[in-house]
């Protein structure tokens, strides 16, 4: 490539030259003069050959020259060839003079110089574990090597509930066929069933149904250990479900994924680099996921002599720092004293927890650009379908959804982080389509375009989509308000002054149901607290409820004649309160959760049965029994919550069983269009063939036409620190001007 190929028009070829490139390093980079050049011109053969007579070939164009072929026929077009510009490239060896034998020609900041910002873009590529991903007719998982290690089907009556307990609780399964491509380390994924929904098999994942994810501890023949125990579901016998394996550890992007072509990019014989200079060249085709959890969650507490860990001990904690330059650790001051709200209840400001999601390889293509391209007028929006089951999905309601999967989206409205930073983000909202409040989608995060990432901050989704949580649906919030104390004064749940935090735990108790979650799989609490202040002078206690109607569309009661298989259910339904003096205390004790059971025929139709979606949202608290009394709170039966004891977290010296945070991959995709500014030098150059009377050139003849064949443009010490040479050398005439144009990208 040292020659610039055969154009058929004038083309200019630009580059920074080396001594260029060191003052821009510098910040020193300046741009002064300007010369012109003809180093690569023979006045002797530019004219064209001598024995053909312009007259007689019709004269010939200018800088060409002229060949005749066997035929007879004259080939024109020939042009004198230019060396391409090179970095190190030589200063000029000759040049075109004005009439006073200058070089040199100043350049003129508003007539020669001119600043162009562009912006272009482009739709990246949809990149995920699922193909031609739309969650509102269905996922499709991807299952090439590129995405999952292999999957199988198993029998629902293999998990019979075997487990080894050494060092710690692990489930026991032995899998029709022996995994020959997972190792130690690796995740498995169950898409779980039921006989009443049939066997789940096959790459469509449209059913909403339970999945959940589990570290492999040992692979021995069929039989496989996880990091907790899996379901007992012997009695399903016949159904037949799939699971997938991903890849395990904490770089899976570059360990599995870019693996393959993680090597140098340089010929390794001619060039040699330390071997962390390798990069991966593959297009990695799924993104990197890191929860982040900066407060212990309810329950979540050191009990000696289990001494569970807590968050410090938790994956992803090098993300802390992200939560804190993001604005997260900003606590938002909720205040309803005086107003008509002071009995009324919102949701805790402070977020215990977010969900960072990014795009983090050794890959060395820059597939997202310089930003994410968003733009409502043009559509052009950032959008992540992911296999949850959604609350606040608009299926046709309540214990109705059967599709699995929600579409979130970047709004529109630019805004900028509160902190001294002023990062720009966009909101991540619900796809209006696909909301039960279309008009007023809900903010579950935030997209940052610049930063290329996408956080989630709705603490239930990040609980839907870790991969501890035994559950991939997430719950409605609860709402309530403070009421006169039932049983009298000085009874009440809180005092003056006091404050109340309330979240809530469905559970199963096994004894009569045989669902994908039983008593040896609890999952977790809905992470949404609820926060009551008592700021009058009087003991007050607490009526709640589910926040709204139709927030349910995947809940079943299982015992329903109607009953078709979808979704989840649950036996019990338990408050998890504390009550708080603020004036001592901002935060809730994770060891101080009490427990108090709400189960009752008011929500279940018939003692002993699931609960009815349908009764559990009621809004009337009377009716559905949900008020929480000083005599609730205190009873003996509220028992103090314990996650470590429910959710087998990790403890004492078993660092490496897997917990919160210990996430990698993100289960599901991102769509989005990409932009990048551009910042275009534009060079205009108009020589004038009256005053540019000569040249240096010693080919050339006195009253010749000047050819030009390079611009160089120097900084004000005289370097040559860019340069354009054109494809072919263009005439100059005493009665022409040229005007040529240099263009160079930052």
């Amino acid at each position: 490539m040292s020659y610039i190929n055969k154009q058929s028009t004038t083309l200019v070829r630009v580059k920074l030259t080396d001594i260029g490139r060191e003052q821009l390093s510098k910040g020193q980079l300046t741009f002064n003069n300007y010369m012109i050049g003809d180093s690569e011109v023979d006045y002797n053969y530019v004219k064209g050959w001598s024995q053909f007579a312009p007259t007689v070939l019709g004269g010939a164009s200018t800088g060409e020259f002229l060949f005749p072929e066997a035929d007879g026929n004259t080939v024109r077009n020939i042009f004198s060839k230019v060396l391409r510009p090179k970095d190190d490239n030589p200063f000029l060896s000759t040049f075109l003079l004005n009439q006073s034998n200058e070089f040199l020609f100043p350049l003129n900041q508003q007539s020669n110089i001119q600043l162009i910002k562009g912006l272009v873009t482009n739709e990246a590529a949809d990149r995920g574990f699922f193909s031609g991903s739309s969650v509102d007719v269905g996922l499709s998982a991807q299952t090439s090597t590129k995405f999952i290690k292999e999957s199988g089907t198993v029998d629902l009556s293999k998990f019979d509930g075997s487990v080894d307990l050494t060092p710690y609780t692990q489930g026991e399964l032995v899998l029709d066929t022996a995994l020959t491509a997972t190792s130690v380390n690796d995740y498995i994924v169950f898409r779980f069933s039921n006989p009443t929904l049939g066997n789940n098999t096959g790459d469509t994942m449209t059913a909403a149904t339970v999945n959940t994810f589990y570290n492999i501890t040992e692979i021995s023949g069929t039989t496989i250990k996880v990091d907790r125990v899996l379901p007992t579901l012997s009695a399903y016998s016949g159904t037949i479900i799939t699971y997938y394996t991903i890849p395990g550890g904490d770089e899976p992007s570059d360990n599995y994924y870019g693996l393959s072509s993680l090597a140098a990019y340089w010929n390794t014989g001619t060039l040699s680099f330390d071997s962390s200079c390798d990069i991966c060249v593959e297009n990695v085709p799924v993104w990197n996921m890191n929860n982040v959890w900066v407060e212990n969650l309810a329950g979540q507490y050191k009990d000696s002599p289990i001494n569970y860990h807590d968050h410090n001990l938790f994956g992803s904690e090098q993300f802390a720092g992200t939560k804190q330059y993001l604005g997260y650790n900003d606590t938002l001051t909720v205040s309803t004293t005086g107003t008509k709200l002071d009995s009324i209840s919102y949701m805790d400001p402070f977020q215990k927890g977010i969900c960072v999601l990014h795009y983090t390889n050794s890959c060395i293509s820059n597939f997202y650009g310089e930003q994410f391209y968003i733009d409502e007028d043009t559509g052009k929006l950032l959008s992540l379908d992911i296999p949850v089951m959604w609350h606040r999905r608009n299926d046709v309601g309540t214990g109705s959804g059967t599709t699995l999967g929600m579409r979130f989206v970047s709004d529109t409205i630019l805004k900028t982080t509160a902190t001294n930073n002023d990062i720009e983000y966009y909101d991540l909202i619900e796809f209006s389509g696909m909301s039960v409040t279309p008009t007023l989608p809900l903010v579950v995060g935030r997209v940052y375009p610049q930063l290329k990432i996408v956080v989630i901050d709705n603490e239930e989704l990040l609980a839907a989509m870790s991969y501890k949580s035994n559950r991939n649906y997430t719950l409605p919030d609860l709402t309530g308000e403070l009421i006169t104390s039932v049983d009298g004064n000085c009874t009440g749940t809180l005092k003056a002054g006091e404050s109340l935090f309330m979240t809530y735990w469905l559970s199963n108790n096994g004894t009569g149901s045989t669902g994908t979650t039983t008593v040896t799989t609890p999952t977790l609490p809905s992470q949404r607290y609820t926060v009551l202040d008592n700021t009058t002078n009087s003991d007050k206690d607490v009526q709640f409820r589910v926040n709204n109607l139709g927030q349910l569309p995947y809940m079943r009661k299982r015992e329903s004649v109607d009953y078709d298989g979808y979704g989840f259910f649950a036996d019990n339904f338990k408050l998890l309160a504390q009550v708080v003096d603020k004036n001592l205390v901002s935060r809730p004790d994770p060891s101080k959760w009490r427990v108090i059971d709400f189960t009752s025929t008011k929500i279940t139709d018939v003692s002993g049965e699931t609960i009815n979606p349908i009764l559990f949202e009621n809004q009337n608290p009377n009716t559905t029994g949900f008020i929480l009394t000083g005599g609730d709170y205190g009873a003996a039966s509220a028992t103090t919550f314990s996650l470590g004891d429910e959710l087998d977290m990790s403890s004492a010296l078993n660092y490496g069983k897997m917990t919160f945070g210990d996430e990698r991959l993100f289960y599901g995709n991102i769509r989005t269009h990409i932009g990048a500014t551009i910042y275009k030098t534009l060079f205009n150059i108009n020589i004038d063939g009256a005053t540019i009377s000569s040249t240096s050139n010693p080919t050339f003849g006195f009253g010749d036409d000047r050819y030009v064949s390079e611009i160089g443009i120097l900084d004000n010490n005289q370097n040559l620190v860019l340069v354009g040479k054109l494809s072919r050398p263009i005439k100059l005439a005493n009665t022409t001007t040229a005007s040529l144009e240099l263009t160079i990208d930052f």
